[in-house]
């Protein structure tokens, strides 16, 4: 039980079974001192306080680091009357979403990898346990976002390539009409399998939006989507959707930075798909070609979804979501990945040790992805369902209800109505006007801070962070030496392709 008294100077101070959160005699002092001794080698985006009980610290903190968010982690409501002081604050129990996601959903990674966080020290001893979970989840969140530095590191120049080879190639485009028909889309999780059946019998009730990694299995069961959705800027996209004799009229949604096959960009369907803040929504403004609006997204299934979203007014119904390890194969056969690496099979290295280990290699990436749909769940409850053949999942998804087939059937069944329309959206331009119109892009794009945090994450973070002006000095050199040299490889790129057109 907390209780509540006047300190010597008149402030109120409060304890905990004779515990003191603060000081008997002079709070206010206490709370300027801890952010006197609090030192830090670089300049934080954002500032932790596990718990700072009456928050004489706040507005010391706020005025020792002008330029940072400065947060409380709260053990408990009993302080809440305090909680204007700061700049945010987060509840430790308070919330059904692990404090984890609300902070990487708040700060994303480029804050929280320049953060800092603190304990008050009396709250440390006084919630022992509450302190250590939260510490747990603030690495958590932390480990979140450098793994998620260390991808866009990875990829970023890829990702940048991809949308250069798309906005020069992409040829026949086209937008989308939005329905009032349900839209079901599949993912190709292992509960895929047993809806396919289903998936035949009510094909004209719904607008089938297929991921592309549920694109074989849907092909080889001879069921036709009405729209396949790429957004994975990783090679091993390609495969997903570059299938022998697929249906020409089966039409694409690639978002502009995905890894795709030029042919497919020279003869299918496209709805090319731009993120708000990426570099190819850019470059297909300057070239003038037709896009739909997607959402940056770790995961296509979530890309996905968002977009079917926005296609129609009706239900969404999502098949092989199961964001789950697997024990045998993690996703519905035949898949394009699953028969490239069962060709390099062989006695020492067979089919179930590969399938054991890749079934333990994507526990962290699907708890990830899972942990995204359960805190947007909320507000994808209202018309987004789970549906199987009462399939049994790991996990659940938040407030997503999980739903059978009979429960579609009898609200669902019926093909008169309205469905989401693709609708031709051809742009015409000269190839050698759109390059120059490319290259003029890229070079203005250059120049902003925008493009070297998007292509360059990791140096554009020293930079933020550091506090020397001379080191600072050397960080801006480097980073335009790279962007110099980036630029001279992606010209010659650009122009040996046009060459072999």
């Amino acid at each position: 039980m907390l209780n509540f008294e006047n300190s010597r100077t008149g402030d109120l101070t409060c304890s905990f079974q004779g515990r003191y959160l603060h000081s008997k005699y002079n709070p206010q002092n206490e709370g300027e001192k801890f952010a006197q001794n609090i030192e830090a080698d670089f300049s934080p985006s954002c500032l932790f306080i596990l718990e700072p009980a009456l928050s004489y610290s706040a507005p010391f903190l706020k005025k020792k680091f002008p330029e940072a968010e400065i947060c409380a982690i709260r053990f408990t409501e009993a302080f809440s009357k305090s909680d204007s002081l700061w700049d945010k604050v987060f509840y430790l129990h308070k919330n059904q979403i692990p404090l984890s996601e609300q902070l990487f959903n708040t700060f994303g990674e480029e804050k929280l990898c320049a953060s800092l966080s603190f304990d008050w020290a009396p709250s440390k001893q006084v919630f022992a346990e509450d302190n250590m979970e939260a510490w747990k989840e603030i690495k958590t969140a932390i480990i979140k976002a450098r793994n998620v530095i260390t991808t866009r590191a990875y990829f970023s120049k890829r990702w940048l390539k991809n949308a250069l080879i798309f906005a020069q190639n992409v040829t026949h485009t086209y937008k989308i009409k939005k329905g009032k028909a349900p839209i079901l889309l599949t993912a190709s999780g292992p509960s895929l399998e047993s809806s396919i059946p289903f998936i035949k019998a009510f094909r004209d009730s719904f607008f089938l939006l297929a991921v592309s990694s549920s694109l074989m299995p849907l092909v080889k069961n001879n069921i036709m989507p009405d729209l396949v959705i790429s957004s994975d800027g990783g090679y091993w996209a390609k495969k997903h959707i570059d299938l022998p004799n697929l249906d020409k009229e089966i039409p694409f949604a690639l978002e502009c930075e995905s890894a795709v096959p030029k042919k497919i960009l020279h003869e299918k369907k496209i709805i090319p798909l731009a993120y708000e803040d990426g570099i190819g929504k850019g470059l297909l403004d300057k070239t003038g070609c037709p896009y739909t609006l997607s959402q940056r997204n770790g995961t296509v299934a979530g890309t996905a979804l968002e977009l079917a979203l926005n296609l129609t007014s009706g239900n969404i119904y999502i098949c092989g979501l199961d964001q789950a390890p697997s024990p045998a194969f993690q996703h519905t056969q035949p898949n394009a990945l699953e028969n490239d690496n069962a060709k390099k099979d062989f006695r020492l290295r067979n089919k179930e040790t590969r399938v054991t280990k890749s079934r333990f290699n994507s526990e962290n990436a699907l708890e990830i992805y899972r942990n995204w749909f359960i805190t947007n769940s909320d507000y994808f409850s209202k018309r987004v369902f789970r549906l199987s053949d009462n399939f049994s999942y790991s996990f659940s998804l938040g407030k997503i209800s999980e739903v059978n087939w009979q429960y579609f059937e009898n609200l669902e069944k019926t093909s008169d109505i309205e469905k989401t329309a693709i609708i031709k959206a051809d742009f015409k331009i000269n190839q050698q006007e759109r390059l120059e119109k490319i290259q003029g892009k890229l070079e203005s794009m250059s120049k902003t801070e925008e493009f070297k945090n998007e292509v360059f994450p990791m140096d554009t973070i020293l930079l933020k962070r550091e506090l020397a002006e001379d080191k600072k000095i050397m960080l801006k050199e480097a980073i335009e030496k790279k962007i110099t040299e980036l630029l001279s490889s992606l010209r010659t790129g650009m122009e040996n392709q046009a060459e072999i057109k």
